[in-house]
């Protein structure tokens, strides 16, 4: 297999296969120091016999302040994103396709991140951030979700979730970052809900929780063509990604991480990718290599990636160029 990059052709040979904000520490939230001006810029990926390319890559957040998080739909239609709005952190919904956003929530006096879909397609959820740094994992349906009449669910309250990421709808279950207190330190969990959660917003539905690493990063992802979830172990030097069985609960390590990032993602074809500086490199199954380099397009400090399930678009989180 080739993977063709904009500064040259490289021969890969395919002996890896996959069997498998910011702020935490004790009451740390969201809302401390997020980076400023970063933009979430979107682009079109061909993979024609091995051969990658990238092309059109548009800033399409365009907004002063922060702007991340970027979360393909499982469709790969729709990408939503945390965007900055009048000071607070908003959800934003876009068509991949005609570019057309909505503004998923407006909340006066909180801000809300981390945007996903529940695995039925009917809810939004996210994180929400108040004033006073209580961060809580809620949801909200989408049918009627700008109307005036809003119901949200409080999936789990109280600085407990950072990061998350839904794994199946039967039983409802997810991954997610545990933040830290006084008393214990970040975990990933796997959380499995015990009964649904109800629409009265003062209650949390009850969980099943299982610790499965003590020294986590923020990205949980899905490995293509897989029932297996994966995250980055930070116990080790360097870093590795490892994957996760919901099923049999088994955890294997993947590949190390390229140095000093912990934001990655997965193409089609079973490579992990990760962003560093203005460059975007892929893992081969023995070292990171160069993928895609973004200094003509004017990006710099990469951080968040993202690919939709048919390998049509990738989103990157990262800071404009002076």
């Amino acid at each position: 297999m080739v993977l063709a990059t904009n500064h040259g052709v490289k021969p890969l040979f395919l002996a890896f296969f996959c069997l498998s904000i910011l702020f935490f520490y004790a009451k740390q939230t969201f809302g401390q120091n997020p980076p400023a001006n970063t933009e979430v810029f979107l682009a079109d990926i061909t993979i024609v016999n091995g051969e990658f390319n990238l092309h059109r890559v548009q800033n399409i957040s365009n907004n002063p302040g922060y702007d991340s998080q970027p979360w393909f739909s499982s469709d790969g239609t729709t990408l939503l994103y945390a965007s900055d709005r009048n000071g607070e952190t908003d959800i934003v919904s876009m068509s991949v396709w005609s570019l057309n956003k909505i503004w998923l929530t407006n909340t006066p006096n909180r801000s809300e991140y981390s945007p996903q879909f529940t695995p039925d397609g009917q809810e939004l959820s996210y994180i929400t951030l108040s004033p006073d740094g209580i961060q809580d994992f809620r949801s909200i349906p989408l049918l009627g979700i700008q109307g005036q009449q809003k119901v949200e669910t409080i999936i789990e309250s109280e600085d407990i979730i950072g990061y998350y990421h839904w794994a199946s709808a039967s039983p409802l279950s997810y991954l997610c970052f545990v933040l830290p207190t006084e008393q214990a330190p970040a975990t990933l969990q796997w959380h499995q809900l015990v009964d649904s959660p109800g629409e009265d917003s003062t209650d949390s539905p009850r969980t099943s929780k299982q610790i499965l690493d003590a020294a986590p990063g923020r990205s949980f992802l899905p490995i293509p063509d897989t029932e297996l979830l994966s995250f980055i172990d930070k116990q080790t030097d360097p870093w590795r990604i490892k994957s996760f069985n919901p099923l049999t609960g088994e955890i294997q390590s993947i590949a190390p991480t390229l140095s000093g990032s912990e934001d990655f993602a997965w193409l089609p074809n079973g490579f992990p990718i990760m962003g560093s500086g203005s460059v975007l490199h892929f893992f081969n199954g023995q070292e990171w290599l160069m993928l895609y380099d973004f200094t003509e397009a004017g990006i710099k400090n990469i951080s968040r990636v993202a690919v939709n399930a048919k390998g049509e678009k990738i989103a990157i989180v990262g800071e404009l160029m002076d």
